[in-house]
C-alpha cells in the first residue's frame, strides 16, 4: 500500500512539474508565434503594397495615361477574395480608385468610416489617405458596421496622388492563431505525457535498483534496534543487582579484597575532601589531567592513573570503556548505537565528552553488564 502511495505521489509530482513547464512553454511559444505571424503580416503588406507602388510608378513614367493604369489595376484584382487580404487604391481626397467589390469604386471614405491606430492614438482612417504617406496599423470599423477590422498598409505612388493599400482581416488572422493554438496544445500533450512517463519509469528503474539495498539496511537498523532494546535490558537488570547487592549483607566470598577502594580522598583547595566509591559517577582524562565526577555532578582532581584506578577499584561496578573514561555502572543513564557497531553511552551527570565504546569492546562490554 505504501508503495502504491509512493508511486502515486511520484507520478503525480512528476505530472504537476512537467505541466506547469509545458504551460509555461505554451504560452511563450503562442505568443511569440503570434507575434511573429503579426509582424509578417505586417511586412508582407509593406512589400506588397510597395512593389505595386513602384510598378504603378513605371507605367505612369512610361506614359501610360492614368485612367488606363487605373482601368488595368481594377482588371487586375476583379473579384478577388475580399474575406482574408486584398489590395485596393484610393487618391488622397478619400476616393476608392480601385477595389475588388466594383460596387465600392467610387465611394468617398470619410471620417466616420473607420478609425486608424498605430499602437498609439486612434485617427480617421481618411486623415492617413489626406496626409498621402506611407503607413502601417490597424483599420478600426465602428460596431454597426459588423465588419471586422483589418491591418492596413498604405504606399504612395509617386507622380500622382494615389495610395495602393493592402488589407488583412484581424478575424482570419485569429482563426489561424486559434488553429496554431490548438496545435501547440496537442503537442504540449504529447510532450507531457512522453515526459511523464519516461521521468517515471526512470524513477521506477532506479528505485527498484536499490529497494533491495534499502531492504538490507532496514533489516540491519532492526537488528541493531533489537541489540540495543536487550543491551538495556542488560544494564538495567545490572543496576537492580548492585542496589540489592548494595542493601544486603554480603556472602564472605563475595566481601571485596583489601586493595579494593571503598573511598577515595582528594583536594579541594585547602580542603579535603573524602568521596565514597559508591557516589563516584566516572573520571575523564582530559590533557593527562585525572577528573573525578560524583553522582552529584562536583567534580575533583585526583592523582592516580586511570590504568591504577582500575587495578583498585571494584571491577564489578566500574568499568574502563576508553582510555579517557571509567564509569560506574549506575551513572550510565542509556546506551545508543553510535556508527558501525559503536556504542554511545550517556551518563547522569553528563560527560564532558562522548563516552564511546568502540567495536573491539562491544563484547566485553556486554559481558561486564551481564555479570
Amino acid at each position: 500500500m505504501k508503495k502504491i502511495r509512493l508511486h502515486t505521489f511520484t507520478f503525480t509530482g512528476i505530472s504537476l512539474v512537467v505541466m506547469l513547464v509545458g504551460l509555461g512553454a505554451l504560452r511563450y511559444f503562442y505568443n511569440s508565434a503570434k507575434d511573429a505571424l503579426w509582424i509578417s503580416k505586417m511586412e508582407a503588406g509593406k512589400r506588397e503594397t510597395r512593389e505595386l507602388g513602384r510598378l504603378l510608378e513605371l507605367q505612369l513614367q512610361g506614359g501610360i495615361p492614368p485612367k488606363k493604369v487605373i482601368a488595368n489595376l481594377q482588371e487586375s484584382i476583379l473579384n478577388t477574395d475580399t474575406q482574408s487580404e486584398f489590395v485596393c487604391m484610393y487618391n488622397t481626397s478619400g476616393i476608392e480608385l480601385c477595389h475588388p467589390n466594383p460596387a465600392l469604386v467610387g465611394q468617398k471614405i470619410d471620417a466616420a468610416n473607420s478609425q486608424f491606430t498605430d499602437g498609439g492614438q486612434r485617427i480617421p482612417f481618411s486623415d492617413i489617405l489626406q496626409l498621402g504617406k506611407a503607413n502601417s496599423g490597424i483599420r478600426i470599423f465602428p460596431a454597426e458596421r459588423q465588419r471586422s477590422s483589418e491591418i492596413v498598409n498604405v504606399y504612395p505612388v509617386k507622380g500622382s496622388d494615389w495610395l495602393v493599400a493592402a488589407h488583412a482581416n484581424t478575424a482570419v488572422q485569429q482563426v489561424q492563431l486559434e488553429n496554431l493554438y490548438h496545435r501547440f496544445i496537442l503537442g504540449i500533450l504529447l510532450m507531457i505525457s512522453l515526459i511523464t512517463g519516461s521521468c517515471f519509469l526512470l524513477i521506477r528503474l532506479i528505485y527498484r535498483k536499490y529497494e533491495g539495498v534499502m531492504e538490507g539496511e532496514i533489516d540491519r537498523l532492526s537488528e541493531k534496534v533489537n541489540s540495543l532494546t536487550a543491551l538495556n535490558n542488560q544494564l538495567r537488570l545490572s543496576q537492580e543487582k548492585q542496589k540489592i547487592l548494595d542493601k544486603v549483607a554480603l556472602p564472605i566470598d563475595t566481601i571485596p579484597s583489601e586493595n579494593t577502594r571503598k573511598r577515595l580522598i582528594t583536594y579541594k583547595k585547602d580542603e579535603m575532601v573524602m568521596v565514597e566509591a559508591d557516589n563516584i559517577a566516572f573520571f575523564f582524562l582530559s590533557e593527562n589531567v585525572v577528573s573525578m565526577y560524583t553522582s552529584g555532578g562536583q567534580q575533583y582532581i585526583v592523582n592516580i592513573s586511570l590504568d591504577e584506578l582500575m587495578k583498585q577499584l571494584d571491577n564489578e561496578v566500574f568499568y574502563r570503556a576508553n582510555r579517557q573514561f571509567i564509569i560506574n555502572v549506575n551513572a550510565i543513564r542509556t546506551i545508543l548505537v553510535y556508527g558501525r557497531n559503536q556504542l554511545r553511552l550517556s551518563t547522569r551527570p553528563q560527560s564532558p565528552e562522548d563516552i564511546i565504546i568502540s567495536k573491539n569492546r562491544v563484547t566485553d562490554f556486554r559481558k561486564w553488564l551481564d555479570r
